[in-house]
């Protein structure tokens, strides 16, 4: 009896700990502040980031794994205070411990059908949550000595009377969850979020619309007839900002099958880029790269390896530097460096970064990142923006009832 108790207990420190891990990593990817990808990112279909960056991320504007790791604290709280019978009904305790595990295991129940029949990515670590919340049900399910659902419906007449832990117990799950939000938005600094999204679509939907005619370096997602919205970025491989707008948009693409990404080199060096004074050649060498590795069908992988590499190839000072690097990058994608030379230095290549460069200039790119969505300027590369932008996106295109 007592390991089945602690079997529940430990699940329920599992869990806590595994929905805070989701929770650290969902408001940075949230506001555009990752600094990298989370651990359990797997592979296209195993991606948490892109299920983060869905719309089935968040219930009443707070983030699932908040009420998750909070619902899992105090069912902690509540099954610990049963085992140490710390009531004067510790029968009665046990069956309300028993009810909110099992509207735990049900919400996970419920997140696993919404996975399977809506989402398009899984969540390894949330997979292992539902594991968790039916390991602490059936685990503590065996504590009981009385029938359950006989015993609760004449429990419910003295909930709060003879009750009262319990019921503030459940009181304090919404109550904790929505205070445990707040602090971590006010801690990241993102305590105004609404607001700034409000602002941020508005000056979407009022921004001068651009048309693109180069051709882009990459492009991933359904035909432009076919999209709900396409996002167009103007990036430099070497910008800091730039690689946390990969993750951000990235994650997004991923969450939502029916938007495409295109990716414009727009490197911030004058050897490639006529607005650009300053000429080093190794954001022009590094977006030439990225073209290259696209002819041989490796341009997503360069350009997420190049932006992982970005630390240190910041710290490098010259081309033939960086070309040392680069094979070394690209060797692990199973890319020969011989074999790229070629390409790098043909007058084609050349052109077609400078026609991006330009394509860049012709709508008003000042710095990088810069990203349009169906055309328009958007202020700033966050979820939610774009989430907004996708859903306005959506009910313009259907038809007036």
């Amino acid at each position: 009896m007592k390991n089945r108790v602690r079997l529940a207990l430990m699940s329920c420190l599992l869990s806590v700990a595994a929905h805070l891990y989701l929770a650290l990593h969902y408001y940075p990817l949230k506001v555009g502040l990752a600094s990298g990808q989370s651990l359990c990112n797997l592979s296209a279909k195993f991606d948490c980031d892109a299920v983060s960056a869905s719309a089935y991320a968040v219930l009443w504007g707070i983030p699932l794994a908040i009420w998750g790791a909070v619902a899992n604290a105090v069912l902690f709280g509540l099954i610990m205070m049963s085992w140490l019978e710390w009531s004067e009904h510790p029968e009665r305790l046990r069956r309300w411990s028993l009810l909110l595990a099992g509207l735990v295991a049900a919400a996970s129940l419920v997140m696993g059908g919404i996975s399977v029949a809506f989402m398009h990515n899984f969540c390894i670590v949330c997979m292992g949550l539902y594991v968790l919340s039916f390991i602490q049900f059936f685990a503590y399910k065996g504590f009981l000595r009385e029938p359950f659902w006989a015993n609760l419906k004449s429990d419910l007449p003295h909930l709060w009377s003879e009750s009262r832990g319990v019921s503030i117990a459940l009181i304090a799950v919404p109550v904790l969850a929505f205070f445990v939000h707040k602090i971590f938005e006010q801690n990241l600094g993102i305590s105004q979020i609404d607001r700034v999204v409000a602002e941020s679509v508005e000056d979407w939907q009022a921004a001068k619309p651009y048309s693109f005619v180069a051709k882009p370096t990459l492009a991933k997602g359904p035909p432009p007839d076919q999209a709900a919205l396409t996002l167009v970025e103007f990036a430099d491989f070497r910008c800091g900002h730039c690689q946390r707008a990969s993750l951000t948009l990235h994650a997004f693409t991923r969450a939502h099958p029916d938007v495409r990404l295109e990716f414009y080199s727009f490197p911030l060096d004058g050897a490639c880029n006529e607005k650009i004074t300053d000429s080093s050649g190794l954001s022009c060498r590094l977006a030439a790269t990225v073209y290259c590795a696209e002819l041989k069908g490796q341009g997503w992988a360069t350009h997420d390896a190049l932006f992982s590499a970005q630390e240190e190839v910041n710290r490098l000072s010259n081309v033939a530097e960086l070309d040392l690097l680069l094979s070394k990058e690209l060797s692990k994608l199973g890319i020969n460096w011989e074999s790229m030379q070629s390409c790098l230095s043909d007058n084609a290549t050349v052109d077609a970064i400078k026609a991006q460069a330009k394509q860049g200039a012709l709508v008003n790119v000042l710095g990088t990142p810069t990203l349009f969505a169906n055309g328009r300027l958007v202020s700033r590369i966050i979820v939610p923006v774009l989430q907004e932008a996708r859903e306005r996106s959506l009910a313009a295109e259907k038809p007036a009832q």
